[in-house]
């Protein structure tokens, strides 16, 4: 299910910089939402790497950023492996 133009810009302007602290070529592709609305999908991409993230939808929204963005490094450390941060 993809989200209203409005929900997506707000989705990756929350989730741009984050991907970007954690690697500056790690860019946002997109970003959709499962038909139950329980779950959502942001795609991210390294070099030729998709990545999938998936957070509860209700999590994403009420997380303070300090801790989406240790779940996105979480999540970004087990697809990519450890040291695949960039410089930060």
């Amino acid at each position: 299910m993809q989200l209203s133009s409005e929900r997506l810009d707000r989705v990756r302007h929350r989730v741009t910089p984050i991907l970007t602290l954690f690697h500056p070529e790690l860019e946002f592709i997109t970003v959709f939402v499962d038909s139950t609305r329980e779950y959502l999908g942001v795609v991210a991409q390294l070099d030729d790497r998709p990545l999938l993230l998936k957070f509860s939808w209700i999590d994403f929204i009420s997380r303070p950023d300090k801790e989406l963005q240790e779940e996105v490094f979480a999540q970004l450390k087990q697809k990519l492996g450890p040291g695949a941060e960039g410089a930060r």
